[in-house]
């Protein structure tokens, strides 16, 4: 999937998926099942959303036999808005 703002804007307008982001970001490698139970929803509608973060380099996975366990992508999460803030002209004052 090519890495367009608009892309990377869509990942972040759904509710749902900017939540499974925070959780990944607050929990170490949580599974499908770890990240429904959390959202209260069904383990498809996580792993859906799982898939378009994946597809768009949102999130990355580790293997451990049948079971895969989530992690946030950061590095490329702050490349992405970088690179927006950049070709808009803004520059974020430092701290």
């Amino acid at each position: 999937m090519p890495k367009t703002h608009s892309s990377f804007f869509r990942m972040l307008s759904a509710q749902r998926r900017v939540r499974i982001l925070r959780l990944l970001r607050e929990h170490r490698d949580p599974t499908v099942d770890d990240l429904a139970t959390e959202l209260k929803v069904g383990v498809p509608t996580v792993s859906r959303q799982l898939q378009l973060l994946r597809m768009n380099d949102l999130v990355t996975y580790r293997q451990d036999g049948q079971t895969r366990h989530y992690e946030l992508n950061e590095k490329e999460i702050g490349e992405r808005v970088a690179l927006f803030l950049q070709e808009m002209g803004i520059t974020l004052p430092t701290l």
